[in-house]
Order: C-alpha cells, then structure tokens, then sequence
C-alpha cells in the first residue's frame, strides 16, 4: 500500500516539476508577499522595540515561516476531488486497486513534496534577504516538523470532505473560497492568534487550523512547554480521527448513491 502511494506522489511531483516557470513564479510571488509584510511591520515597530511581547526580529521571522509554509497547508486536492466528481473521473479512481483515501492522499504527498520545494527555497531567499531568527533548539525544530506533518494530514482530511461536496453540487468553488478563508485565518496566516480579538482566539483554540500554522512557529521560537506540546499533538490526533470519520461516512453514503443512479 504504501509503495503504490509513493508511486502516486512521485507521479503528481514529476508532473507539478515539469512546468517549472510556473514553480519560479510560485516563489516570486511569495517573496513579494515576505517582502510587503517586512516593511508594513517595519513603519509598525518605527516607534515601538516590540508588539505583544513580539519584536521586530521575531515578526519578521514569524511571517517568512508563515508564506514559506502556507503552500504545504493551503495547496490541496480539494479541487482536484471536486473536478473528478463533476466531471466522472471518479468512477474510474473506485475501481482503482488501491483505496479512495490513499489514493487521494498519494496525490496529495504529490503536492506537498512541490509545495515544501517552493517554500524550502523562498525561506532560504528571504533569510538572506531579511535575516531570521534561529529555532530555540534542535529538539524544538524537530517537533516543530512533526507538527507540520500531523497539520498536513489534519487538512488532507478537511479538504477531501470540502471535496467530497461535489457529490451534492456542481461545483466545490464557493466553499473552496471558504475553505482557504477559515484557514488563513484560524491559522495565524494573516496574523498571529495573540493579536486577535479575545473571542476570536477562544474558537481558533477550539479548531484544528491553528496548529497548522501559528503552533508550529510557536514551537520553533520555544514558547510551549512539553506539556503543551503534549497536548497540541493530541489534539491533532483526535482531529485527524474525527475529521477521517465524518470524511468516511459521507464517502459512504455518496458512494451508495452513485451505485443506486447507475442502476
């Protein structure tokens, strides 16, 4: 299972790789994006050392973690799952001899291993460029991995539901936009949770989407202690299973319906 999984990711990667303009254009923009947030929070801190307890150093380093991430979290096959539904690609893929979930999955791998290229590069550009701040520690920097990595799985299973709408409609367009609003969001994307106001940060507690972004950046500096690391893992695990839950049983039953219309 796994070798046919990885042989679907070196599929996606190989045919995402190829068009490799498009990859320069990727980390382009993404620098822009660095670039653009460098000087607004440059004229923010002109007559202040630091912002919430965060200085200069560290906000800049906090949103050139946050673009160079974003891509691993926000890219996703969502929309490719939508595409395959409307357009019923997705029978073929149930006949596939390997499972819906990890097929879907391989695909996603696929991209990530594109996603973490474009954002491996812009990091190292703009460290450069601007200069960042180091990981408290090489044991923090490793955690900080895994946490991205339970984060990757946390969305995979958030998007294969947004996708799986199709089922239901014609188009996955309008709740995609959703998707990647509540994310930039409740992620810390746009701005770190502790500059929220207070009721926004009680819910982005309560959702999975911070520890995708704003916790593993937080663990990189060496905020949490191990017990709060702990617990953000946890958390992530008991998402995971919920979310593969909820994404099962409405493949179920859209499943029975493409059997029962297909006579």
């Amino acid at each position: 299972m796994i070798k046919k999984i990885l042989a679907i990711a070196k599929q996606e990667t190989s045919e995402n790789l190829y068009y490799r303009f498009d990859l320069a254009l990727y980390i382009f923009n993404f620098i822009i994006q660095i670039t653009v947030y460098v000087f607004i929070w440059l004229a923010v801190y002109k007559n202040g050392n630091q912002i919430l307890g965060m200085s200069f150093e560290q906000i800049t380093t906090y949103y050139i973690l946050v673009v160079s991430l974003s891509p691993i979290i926000d890219w996703g096959i969502n929309e490719t799952l939508g595409n395959s539904i409307r357009e019923g690609e997705i029978l073929k893929e149930l006949l596939n001899p390997i499972s819906f979930f990890c097929y879907y999955f391989g695909i996603r791998i696929g991209e990530m291993i594109e996603a973490l290229i474009v954002g491996v590069i812009t990091f190292f550009i703009c460290s450069l460029l601007f200069g960042v701040l180091p990981p408290s520690g090489i044991i923090n920097f490793l955690i900080f991995l895994v946490v991205i990595c339970l984060a990757v799985i946390v969305v995979y299973f958030f998007e294969i539901i947004i996708g799986m709408i199709a089922f239901y409609t014609n188009s996955v367009w309008g709740i995609e936009i959703f998707k990647r609003s509540i994310l930039n969001i409740f992620s810390g994307m746009i701005a770190p949770i502790t500059l929220f106001p207070e009721f926004l940060q009680k819910i982005a507690n309560l959702l999975p989407f911070k520890d995708c972004i704003y916790t593993p950046i937080s663990i990189y500096f060496g905020e949490l202690s191990n017990i709060e690391i702990l617990q953000v893992i946890l958390k992530q695990c008991i998402w995971i299973v919920a979310l593969y839950i909820i994404a099962k049983i409405i493949f179920n039953k859209a499943v029975k319906n493409i059997t029962i219309n297909g006579g």
